[in-house]
């Protein structure tokens, strides 16, 4: 009985099984998966989900890994299964053609741009949002709640990245602050927390990188790495902000001409008075003057070499007139620096005019652009600049208005701004590649694609607007699922642009600033835009002015160079004109005019050493005496100046080059100490200022004054 039951159960099991197969059928038809679309690492798969009625791709036409799900038998099953309701979407099974139907042709299987990849996320964060995200950081600082400060913080950095908004320099210079009330507390680990949130703030600011590294320093001072690393990151800084390498290169400039003026006026007063009794005694033989006390002669060359000043002929003047003065009692050395005092006398309103041209930027329009295009500018603060520029308003305004648009969201204020900056300047590539990216986030998908070209074709070898074309370009393909174009756009802007697009794009952030890449405006445009309101010219003529007095400025190089011209001719003509030479004992004119004096001794020291027998004993003590007493005046002279005015001790000594280039190199140091505020200050004032510049002039000063004391001391040994 048993035995024959389990027979029969053993004959009924395949029935079973294929009954139940085929009550599974259907099942297994209806879970078909959808066609394979395009979807980006990070997508949430809800969308999934919605069937859709585009018939799937043939395996020759589908993406690779983009498969369905298929069992055999499924397509004699799709047949068999109840009819759909109107009311519902029919899924894929449902249209899925039967073994008969042709296989639709690959053009006709392309998903709508929607449907494959997924949306960017548009800018819903406000720069008001962003201040209420500081404010409640400091409000919590105040409260206590250090929790709360850095639930703030994080916040307002993610509010920082929606904005695209690269420095919010007045948010990290409070920041930097903070560093040093931290430090001055023994806060270490609070000051380093200010420091890092100072520099994610402004990267481009050099006060929060150096503020990182006395907050690093403090808290492991055996540590140099990160200290060397934060100071690197200083110096790497302040070369890329604009303003503060024009203000530092400002301090330079400014530090260098005046010492290069301070410098000529000493050489050339230096001398005269060393050469001064020369020309006295070579004055009263001039037949005016012959029968005058020696008194009343110097006297009067004194009023006549300063006689430019009280005609109010200028320095300039007054200083030719000393060195031709002093001119045929130089030697060549002393000649040679004496013109070249003269030479940077004259180069003085050029180059002042081309220290403005450099340097320009504090209160300019440009400083205004650089702001609201990388700063932390308000709405306020935008439309100021607009109606600062005037109208028409240049096209780097509208340049930077545009981006500042787009990255608050406000794309048609964006392509305003954009076509009326093209209308500008229709030569500007980087516009067209942020017109591209503002056009694809309106939809505008043959716009942009038609501007990322334009800006290739326009690049003229730049390889940033190659790059970010390029890389705009590989976004668009992306979109439209055009795999090979999107990888090759991809490969070229990795090539020409790599770590440009990699600092400032993401392909997992599809927030609408940081997908795609806007450029910059170029820094030549800025400084153009910084030297469009004429002040150069404005610095030169008052340099002009200040040092030529009354003399025709269309002149002034033509007659400086004619007259240097005219003191080298001096030079052939002077030993004709048989001027005095200093007696080499005791400092005395050798006036062959005076007396039986040779090249190199007056009358009274050959008649007392050289021809014996015509002045008795004690006359000859009492010139050895006075030659003693010179040579002792003239050591503690030179070393007098050696202490007060480093190089000037050399230049009286008899050492004219080195004594020159030594006190230029000491009032360089010194000017930029005393230049320790800055020529032109930036807006958030620095306090380190003082102390970095110390930090380098002041060695390097008193290593040029030692040198020049070593120098004066050795000579008058």
């Amino acid at each position: 009985m048993l035995a024959s039951r389990s027979r029969v159960a053993h004959r009924g099991s395949p029935i079973l099984l294929v009954a139940l197969l085929s009550l599974a059928a259907p099942v297994l038809a209806a879970a078909q998966l959808a066609p394979p679309r395009l979807v980006v690492e990070g997508e949430e798969t809800a969308e999934e989900a919605v069937p859709t009625l585009v018939p799937p791709a043939p395996a020759a036409a589908r993406p690779a890994g983009g498969g369905t799900l298929s069992t055999p038998g499924a397509a004699g099953s799709a047949q068999r299964s109840p009819p759909v309701p109107a009311d519902v979407p029919p899924s894929d099974a449902s249209v899925r053609p039967g073994p008969s139907a042709a296989p639709p042709p690959a053009s006709e299987v392309r998903l709508p741009p929607a449907e494959r990849a997924r949306r960017i996320v548009p800018v819903s964060t406000t720069y008001a949002q962003l201040m209420r995200r500081w404010a409640e950081r400091r409000d919590a600082l105040r409260d206590g709640d250090p929790a709360r400060a850095d639930a703030a913080a994080e916040a307002l950095l993610g509010a920082q990245r929606e904005l695209g908004i690269e420095n919010l320099v007045p948010l990290a210079v409070a920041e930097t602050r903070a560093v040093s009330r931290a430090l001055a507390s023994d806060l270490v680990a609070e000051a380093v927390a200010h420091a890092q949130l100072a520099v994610a703030l402004a990267p481009d600011l050099p006060d929060a990188h150096l503020a990182l590294a006395l907050a690093r320093l403090a808290e492991a001072p055996g540590r140099a790495a990160p200290v060397a690393g934060a100071l690197r990151d200083t110096a790497v800084a302040a070369a890329r902000d604009p303003q503060t390498r024009r203000a530092f290169l400002a301090d330079v400039l400014a530090a260098a001409l005046a010492a290069a003026i301070t410098s000529a006026v000493a050489v050339l007063v230096l001398l005269l008075a060393r050469r001064l009794p020369l020309l006295v005694h070579d004055f009263h033989h001039l037949p005016l003057v012959r029968g005058t006390a020696r008194v009343q002669a110097g006297f009067l060359a004194i009023v006549l070499l300063l006689a430019p000043l009280a005609f109010g002929l200028g320095p300039l003047v007054a200083l030719a007139v000393l060195a031709l003065a002093a001119w045929p009692y130089l030697a060549r050395a002393e000649r040679a620096v004496a013109t070249a005092a003269l030479a940077a006398l004259l180069a003085v309103p050029w180059a002042s005019g081309a220290a403005a041209r450099a340097t320009a930027w504090t209160g300019t329009l440009a400083e205004r652009v650089q702001a609201v295009e990388h700063g932390a500018a308000s709405d306020e603060d935008a439309a100021a600049l607009e109606a600062a520029a005037g109208e028409p308003a240049p096209a780097v305004v509208h340049a930077a208005l545009g981006r500042f648009a787009k990255r608050r969201g406000d794309l048609a204020g964006a392509l305003r701004h954009y076509r009326a900056a093209a209308a500008a300047d229709e030569r500007a590539p980087e516009l067209s590649v942020n017109l591209g990216n503002a056009l694809f986030l309106a939809g505008d998908l043959e716009g942009a694609r038609a501007a990322y070209l334009a800006a290739s074709d326009r690049a003229a070898g730049d390889p940033l607007v190659q790059g970010a074309a390029s890389y705009g370009l590989s976004k668009l393909y992306l979109r439209t699922a055009e795999m090979d174009r999107s990888a090759a756009a991809r490969e070229k802007a990795e090539a020409q642009a790599g770590a440009f697009l990699r600092a400032r794009g993401s392909d997992d952030d599809f927030s609408a600033n940081r997908w795609l890449v806007d450029l910059p405006i170029p820094e030549g445009r800025l400084a153009a835009l910084a030297n469009a309101d004429g002040a150069a010219g404005r610095v030169r003529a008052w340099a002009e002015a200040r040092l030529a007095g009354t003399l025709p400025r269309a002149a002034l190089p033509w007659a400086g160079v004619g007259f240097l011209a005219a003191l080298w001719l001096l030079s052939a003509l002077a030993p004709r004109l048989g001027p005095s030479r200093a007696c080499e004992g005791c400092g005395g004119a050798a006036c062959r005019r005076c007396g039986p004096a040779s090249d190199v001794r007056c009358g009274q020291c050959v008649n007392a050493f050289e021809r014996r027998g015509l002045v008795d004993a004690r006359d000859r003590l009492r010139k050895e005496a006075q030659i003693r007493r010179h040579a002792r005046l003239s050591a503690l002279s030179a070393r007098i100046l050696a202490l007060v005015g480093g190089g000037a001790g050399p230049l009286w000594s008899g050492a004219p080059v080195r004594g020159a280039l030594l006190l230029l190199a000491l009032l360089f140091l010194g000017f930029v100490v005393w230049f320790w505020r800055g020529v032109l200050p930036p807006p958030e004032a620095t306090p380190w200022v003082l102390a970095g510049k110390l930090a380098v002039a002041a060695p390097l000063a008193l290593l040029a004054w030692g040198l020049a004391v070593r120098d004066a001391f050795r000579r008058t040994r």
